[in-house]
Parts: structure tokens; C-alpha cells; sequence
């Protein structure tokens, strides 16, 4: 072969691998298929009774939480966790046998009076309880309860014979309400309503357990000064209810009261 052919030959040569090589770098290849996506899972609805996680931190506020009724495990859980609860404490001190403000009566007895018929105005699906002091210490007459013919019988059994532990009996009626805020895992209402005729002991200032009650619980106290007008140690105003009787209708009245405020109330809901 001639010089000049052997070199258009070479010429060519190149120019045709040059072309495939340019060509095999434009061939890429193929693209792998896109996954679908797949749909979400739809969210399955709540079972009815479920708690919803809460996006918030909610604080105790030492109320309607386990901060104020305590942790003690509850077997017997009540079937109503709204329910009102209305516990009395009624002074069985020797000045309650006088009959100053209750005309011919004695003050401890015009209190049976107007306590028992406050526990016939109250729903009957209303727990009602009594704590009192007298000769017999200061104790747990009637357990909170739907039972009236119970309560009235602990009622009429209270004496006025003994001194005015009022700051243990507070203590007292506090401790059992809450032992029933744990049957209803702190729901419903709670009342503390005192009958006295006079002040606490010296050494039972109720004061300290007043000021615990009221900031770290809902439980409302209600007071009924019998003859002894404002200045009583339970008479704390913004932080109790306090009704001054200076004779057996008035005394009628400050119990009517405290049910008038419970009517008026929202029942608390736990956290």
C-alpha cells in the first residue's frame, strides 16, 4: 500500500473510533424506575374513654391532681365521680348547751335542726358525712355517704360537753374528703362546712390548716358563726365562706347558702 493511501486509511481510522467513543459516552443507563409513594396509614380514631396525648406540659396547681388527694391505691372506685360531697363538722363544745340565740332551745340543738334539714335538701345522689367533737374526742360520726338515716342518727348523738379543738377537727373533715376524692380520682365538689359557737383552743388555730386547704385544694369552706358574729378565726374573707347566725333562722339560712353556692359551682375535672 502506498504511503499516501496508508495515511488516509489511519485518518480514517481514527476519525471512526473518536465517533464511536463520543457515542458510547452519550449512552447512558437507563433510569431506574420511581417508587411509588405510598400512601399514608390513615390515623385510627380513639377508642371512646381513650386520653388524647397532650401537646402541652400542663403544671400542678395542687389541685385536681394527685397533689392534694395523695397516692394511696383505691379499690372500690366510685361509680359517680362528679359527685357533690358535703361534710360537716359540728362543735360539741360545753358553750353549745347554752340557749343564747336560739330562744328556748339549745344552740346544739337548734344545729341538729338546721344540719337535718339541710340533709333533706340535698340531691340524693349527694354524699353527706359528719365529723364533730365532744366528750368522745374529736372523730368521724357518719361516713361520707348516700345514707341519711345514718347521718341523722350520728347527728343526734353529738353532746355538748367537751373544749373547741376546731384546727383537728378541720384536719379531720379534710383528710376524710380527701379519701373520697381518691374514689373519684379527684373529680365532683367538695365541701367543708363548719358549725361552731365559738374560737379554737389555744394551740388549735385552724388558720395553718385553712391556708393548706385553700391553696393546694378545691375544697370550699364554708363557716356558720353561731352567736358569735364576724370576728371568728374561720371568718377569712377571699379565702372562706363565712355566715354570721344570731338565731335559728339565720343559722337555717347559712346552710342554705352553702347549697346555693354548690349550685353555682363547676364541678372540677382532673388532669
Amino acid at each position: 500500500m502506498k504511503p499516501l493511501a496508508k495515511f488516509v486509511f489511519f485518518v480514517c481510522f481514527l476519525a471512526i473510533v473518536f465517533n464511536l467513543m463520543r457515542h458510547r459516552s452519550t449512552i447512558s443507563s437507563p433510569a431506574m424506575p420511581t417508587m411509588p409513594t405510598m400512601p399514608a396509614m390513615p390515623t385510627m380514631p380513639a377508642m371512646p374513654g381513650t386520653p388524647r396525648p397532650s401537646t402541652q406540659t400542663h403544671e400542678a396547681h395542687g389541685f385536681n391532681n394527685r397533689v392534694w388527694y395523695g397516692n394511696e391505691p383505691v379499690k372500690d372506685i366510685d361509680p359517680l365521680l362528679t359527685r357533690r360531697n358535703f361534710l360537716i363538722v359540728l362543735d360539741g363544745s360545753g358553750s353549745m348547751a347554752d340557749s343564747q340565740c336560739s330562744g328556748n332551745l339549745s344552740k346544739i340543738v337548734a344545729a341538729k335542726q338546721a344540719i337535718g334539714a339541710f340533709a333533706t335538701k340535698i340531691n340524693p345522689e349527694d354524699n353527706l358525712g359528719l365529723c364533730a367533737f365532744d366528750s368522745r374526742g374529736v372523730t368521724e360520726r357518719a361516713p361520707l355517704s348516700l345514707n341519711r338515716s345514718a347521718f341523722d342518727k350520728a347527728l343526734q348523738a353529738v353532746r355538748s360537753d367537751s373544749n373547741t379543738p376546731l384546727g383537728t377537727a378541720v384536719k379531720l373533715g379534710y383528710s376524710l374528703l380527701q379519701k373520697q376524692a381518691r374514689r373519684q380520682l379527684g373529680y365532683g365538689e367538695y365541701y367543708l362546712v363548719v358549725v361552731t359557737d365559738g374560737e379554737a383552743d389555744k394551740g388549735n388555730d385552724p388558720r395553718d390548716i385553712v391556708n393548706k386547704i385553700v391553696s393546694q385544694s378545691p375544697v370550699v369552706i364554708s363557716t356558720i358563726g353561731f352567736c358569735i358574729g364576724q370576728g371568728h378565726s374561720l371568718n377569712r374573707p377571699g379565702l372562706t365562706m363565712y355566715h354570721d347566725a344570731t338565731n335559728l333562722e339565720e343559722l337555717n339560712q347559712g346552710l342554705e347558702s352553702v347549697l346555693a353556692e354548690s349550685e353555682f359551682s363547676d364541678a372540677p375535672t382532673a388532669k
